[in-house]
């Protein structure tokens, strides 16, 4: 019976997306198939997009999969500039939290953020999120990433907004991010890790009544999430912590709840209108040809990465 349920919840056509539909006029669709063209958005009625990615954990390449390696700032810089987006964000973990005994971020970490930040810099990102692991890795780098708009609610500190603002389509967008705080005996010098929910709470009070739209990015502070989103405050959440199923998105409260797929191996676009809500996911495989000038930072870091590690441990 449970084989049947989820046989009439998914919809297969050769050449089609794979869709999986939810309640309330809502659907993910999986776009897998095909070159880039047939992967963008047609025409509809949607009155607002957001494309969003995260999880690089450094990494600007696509994945090591020994089949189909999908994944990479190069190719997602692609499917960002044919959609002509107007509003991406980055997710947590997208920094290495590679640390040695001290605490500190190991050399290879820290480069390999380094030149994360130059990557996410071409992409203009409305707002990174920053996660616990992130926290880990952003002191060494941060007169680098002060480029970036850097958020989070609940973990603060030098370079990071509670709340991040943007516009799209005459509406205007206020970001909050919340992530697990960590253990209570790691250190983080100068930043603070306060509880998710009350910081998010504050975060929503400072939010004035002008904004539209509200999105709430969570890592690995589900319990935190779901209570954040039933305030009635919150428009969409964005759940990102390893996830690799295909689910359609659901409701918690008012709030559009949609998970992103981990280490960016696809790229997520959620479009909002009177027909209801599509959360898309283009899978980055090789079918997307590499944006020349994210490309071209991700094959520098690779060189870079391939130096240090020589003159670290010989050829």
């Amino acid at each position: 019976m449970v084989g049947l349920l989820l046989f009439a919840a998914v919809s297969v056509t050769n050449g089609e997306p794979r869709v999986v539909k939810g309640d309330d006029a809502m659907a993910v669709h999986l776009l897998s198939e095909g070159p880039l063209a047939e992967r963008l958005a047609p025409p509809d009625d949607a009155e607002w997009a957001l494309f969003y990615a995260g999880e690089q954990r450094g990494d600007l390449a696509p994945c090591g999969c020994s089949t189909r390696p999908r994944g990479g700032l190069p190719r997602a810089a692609t499917v960002l500039s044919a959609s002509n987006a107007k509003l991406f964000v980055n997710l947590g973990g997208w920094l290495d939290g590679g640390t040695g005994l001290d605490g500190n971020p190991i050399p290879e970490a820290e480069l390999k953020n380094q030149w994360m930040i130059r990557g996410l810099t071409l992409v203009a990102p409305a707002a990174v999120h920053v996660s616990f692991e992130d926290l880990l890795g952003l002191p060494p780098i941060l007169g680098d990433a002060h480029a970036l708009p850097l958020l989070s609610s609940n973990l603060h500190g030098p370079g990071i907004e509670p709340v991040v603002y943007a516009s799209h389509n005459d509406l205007r967008f206020a970001f909050i991010g919340i992530s697990h705080p960590g253990a209570k005996n790691l250190v983080t010098p100068n930043y603070e890790r306060l509880d998710p929910y009350q910081a998010g709470v504050q975060a929503l009070e400072s939010i004035p009544d002008s904004v539209d739209r509200v999105v709430l990015l969570n890592h690995g502070a589900t319990s935190a999430a779901r209570r954040l989103a039933k305030t009635g405050r919150i428009d969409l959440v964005i759940d990102t912590h390893k996830h690799r199923s295909l689910d359609a998105p659901f409701k918690v409260g008012d709030a559009i709840w949609i998970r992103s797929h981990e280490r960016g191996l696809r790229l997520g676009e959620i479009r909002v209108g009177p027909s209801g809500v599509t959360d898309r996911k283009i899978d980055l495989d090789d079918s997307i040809p590499s944006d020349p000038a994210a490309q071209a930072v991700a094959d520098d870091a690779s060189e870079a990465v391939d130096a240090l590690r020589k003159r670290l441990f010989g050829p």
